[in-house]
């Protein structure tokens, strides 16, 4: 479904629901990543009082085939969740974890998870050579270059560091 999604996307996406957003920061690479242009923007503005169950999906790039028995078509993305919600569904790993420009990150599977503040994220659609570089350029929607991130806040990795008003 994002692949459908990020290949019909015709004008530039908008970045003002994601600016408006404010349960937790959003992040993404810019109007691009790594030379793929910013495709499409996906989130629930709508439910951002339900601070577990909101997501916002950036895609980057179109599809493209990978080498023949390498499974489907992955276009470089980055997904935002609150940590609370990453923690509700996963155990933290801390001996896998490794800095990250100020944040925290691991490796699961394929996909690139970093986690800084309040925010969660996935990056995936790539080597980790690609998904290393793509997460140099990672920024808030609001702001024009990347910046330090900052560390987990504590004890949200763990679920204990949830609260209703995370910001």
């Amino acid at each position: 479904m994002l692949a459908l999604v990020a290949c019909a996307a015709a004008d530039a996406p908008s970045l003002k629901e994601a600016r408006a957003f404010q349960a937790f920061p959003v992040y993404y690479f810019g109007e691009s990543a790594v030379g793929r242009p910013l495709e499409a923007v996906m989130g629930a503005p709508e439910s951002q009082d339900k601070l577990r169950d909101t997501s916002w999906i950036f895609i980057y790039g179109e599809c493209e085939d990978p080498p023949e028995g390498d499974g489907g078509c992955a276009p470089l993305q980055i997904h935002n969740d609150s940590t609370c919600i990453w923690a509700s569904i996963n155990e933290p790993t801390p001996n896998k974890m490794f800095d990250l420009r100020g944040a925290k990150a691991q490796w699961h599977w394929y996909d690139l998870e970093v986690f800084t503040g309040h925010t969660a994220l996935k990056i995936a659609g790539g080597p980790r050579k690609l998904l290393l570089e793509a997460a140099q350029s990672l920024r808030e929607v609001h702001q024009a270059r990347p910046h330090r991130l900052h560390p987990p806040s504590p004890g949200v990795l763990s679920g204990r560091g949830c609260s209703t008003n995370p910001k």
